[in-house]
């Protein structure tokens, strides 16, 4: 049943008022369609504000209420069972008392914050316009060449701070219509696209993200330091019980036993918490995300794991602010807004023609990008001449041809660590020379197109 509404119902509002008429009507027309069809209603259920969607909601905490009933029950073994009817020195018992409940506090601050802040739209100028989305409907579905470039255009004219790209082109969200920020991604759990998504945890019931990662760490460290603290000053209790108690048939406090399973509730949390805990403290220290120590970051020069890698200090602080007050409180003091992240590949690198042959490039690191303090070295390039042609980039210079005479000429050209003068260390610079053309007359090559003499150096037979 569908309800026709005229143009006549227009009031002072026109269009506006005949819109808001219809969208009301469309919505009677649906209830209606749903009481008298089976799979509307399950339809009208299971959609977002339905009675199955509603429960579903309430069934997502269930992790969280058992971690909040753990700590409940926690609490009462070890105050009463542990320091008011097992413990008899006093200044013991008021240090226990005193020292767990500073470890709790900031262990459940820290947890409320990393379940109570949500993950927050990213910026309205990733959202693509009218026009953008009109030139998108106009692509087809196979027309990824189009695709990508109406994309292109579209970042270039809102001159959106983007340096990573997907596999395929260009990160686009077709649920959310926008480009992705760097390290976005879309949460079908949330149901938005996340800035600096890491994972979504059911514990915290929450996407682990830009917002809450800070909270997030500090919850697992003091969980950590909080079940460390209850299993060791219960273990001697535990121990003495064991021992005497349990072993020799005695009556006793039946309570003690509730220490007895607090010693292995406190130990399975606290190397569960740990084990967290140092896995990312280390992705901290390299600047990655859970996603993308998976799945390398793509840039335009390809794959690159350590892409938002700075140094430890660097990207230390850039989760925790450079306050060092704030840096062991539950508040917020991360750097940046989550939408723009700045690559290695940021600070300049200099490349210059050398003197000591035409052709051939040298390399040079300036003072401010001296290398960091973990070996990895940054590389933007500043504008440059090579064989008379002005580069911007690596992917300019390979594309500058040459020629080795005989009539062999390459097309694209990629650089050696030889010609370069770099090391090792340097990241993403092939070791070896392209051959894409050949001379007219075949067969001039009596051997691999490139290879290795005996001291280790690229040459081309």
């Amino acid at each position: 049943m569908r309800l026709i509404v005229s143009d006549s119902l227009r009031g002072p509002a026109g269009g506006s008022t005949r819109l808001r008429r219809n969208a009301s009507v469309e919505s009677l027309a649906l209830q209606q369609q749903a009481r008298w069809n089976p799979m509307g209603r399950w339809r009208a259920c299971i959609q977002p504000g339905g009675c199955i969607y509603k429960i579903y909601q309430v069934l997502t905490y269930l992790p969280v209420f058992i971690v909040i009933a753990a700590v409940s029950w926690g609490y009462y073994a070890y105050i009463v069972q542990l320091c008011f009817l097992t413990v008899d020195n006093l200044l013991q018992r008021t240090l226990y008392i005193l020292f767990f409940h500073i470890f709790m506090l900031l262990f459940l601050s820290s947890y409320y914050q990393t379940i109570v802040t949500r993950p927050k739209k990213p910026p309205h100028q990733f959202y693509l316009d009218n026009e953008a989305e009109m030139e998108l409907a106009a692509c087809e579905n196979d027309d990824f060449r189009r695709r990508d470039a109406v994309l292109r255009k579209f970042i270039t004219r809102k001159d959106l701070p983007i340096r990573t790209k997907g596999y395929d082109g260009i990160r686009y969200c077709d649920k959310c219509k926008m480009i992705k920020p760097d390290r976005a991604h879309h949460c079908s759990i949330c149901g938005l696209c996340v800035l600096k998504f890491d994972h979504h945890c059911p514990w915290v019931n929450n996407c682990v993200n830009y917002h809450n990662y800070k909270f997030f760490l500090l919850f697992l460290g003091y969980g950590a330091l909080f079940c460390l603290f209850v299993l060791f000053t219960d273990l001697p209790f535990f121990i003495d019980f064991w021992r005497f108690d349990f072993k020799s048939g005695m009556e006793f406090n039946k309570g003690k036993f509730q220490l007895m399973f607090l010693i292995f509730v406190s130990m399975l949390f606290a190397i569960s918490l740990l084990c967290l805990f140092i896995y990312h403290l280390w992705l901290t220290s390299k600047n990655r995300t859970t996603v993308e120590s998976f799945r390398a970051v793509m840039l335009e020069t390809g794959p690159d794991r350590n892409a938002f890698n700075h140094g430890i200090r660097a990207n230390y602080r850039e989760v925790f602010g450079t306050n060092p007050w704030f840096w062991f409180l539950p508040v917020f003091s991360s750097e940046g807004d989550g939408s723009e992240f700045k690559t290695r590949r940021d600070a300049p690198l200099t490349y210059r023609q050398s003197t000591s042959s035409p052709g051939q490039c040298s390399y040079r690191q300036t003072d401010e990008t001296s290398e960091l303090s973990n070996g990895v070295h940054t590389s933007e390039y500043e504008m440059r001449h090579i064989n008379g042609n002005a580069v911007r980039s690596l992917d300019e210079i390979c594309k500058v041809p040459l020629s080795l005479g005989n009539g062999v000429n390459f097309d694209r050209w990629t650089a050696s660590k030889k010609c370069l003068g770099l090391t090792a260390t340097a990241p993403h610079l092939p070791t070896r020379y392209s051959l894409l053309a050949s001379a007219e007359e075949g067969h001039l090559l009596d051997g691999p197109s490139d290879s290795e003499d005996s001291n280790g150096e690229d040459r081309i037979i």
